[in-house]
């Protein structure tokens, strides 16, 4: 009975001196800092990989949209369906984008026409292209369409007329 008594209180007592810190560091054992520590560590880096993981996937997402709207735009002109050129007969464009490369220019076009506009390109000498969602020979009915435009928030905030007799365009 004493030896079973000895070895109960031994069992208690190196179970109660495991639990300390200062016993855990003198036995080489991870202290309960140290071991939080770690968590920490093993949290940040588990975040800093889903953050990579979601920007490739973004990546990914996005390469693979842009690949479809040239593919699509690229369709459309073989077709003759998208207009290349604007009707320059009015004379005040509103215009909602320029854009150095066309592929921007047709996806602003793909964009515009699933919204419900008729867009149109109109190419200027300096090598931008100006996307027009509508024309008008009056000035004033091109001025409400823009303020229309942004007050509905319809993109961002460089809508503006263009007046045909700049001569800006080729």
């Amino acid at each position: 009975m004493r030896t079973a008594k000895f070895l109960l209180i031994m069992m208690a007592a190196i179970m109660i001196v495991t639990s300390c810190d200062w016993v855990r560091s003198q036995l080489g054992m991870a202290t309960s800092d140290q071991i939080a520590e770690l968590k920490r560590e093993q949290q940040r880096v588990e975040a800093e990989r889903r953050t990579a993981d979601s920007i490739e996937r973004v990546k990914q997402d996005s390469l693979s949209a842009i690949v479809a709207d040239s593919v699509a735009a690229a369709k459309q002109i073989a077709d003759g369906s998208l207009s290349r050129s604007a009707n320059l007969s009015n004379r005040y464009h509103v215009v909602v984008g320029s854009f150095k490369d066309y592929s921007n220019s047709e996806r602003m076009v793909i964009n515009l026409k699933k919204r419900g506009y008729e867009p149109s390109v109109i190419d200027f000498k300096n090598g931008f292209k100006v996307v027009s969602v509508s024309s008008y020979s009056n000035m004033s009915a091109a001025f409400n369409v823009m303020y229309k435009l942004l007050d509905e928030n319809f993109g961002a905030d460089d809508i503006w007329v263009y007046d045909v007799r700049q001569a800006l365009h080729k």
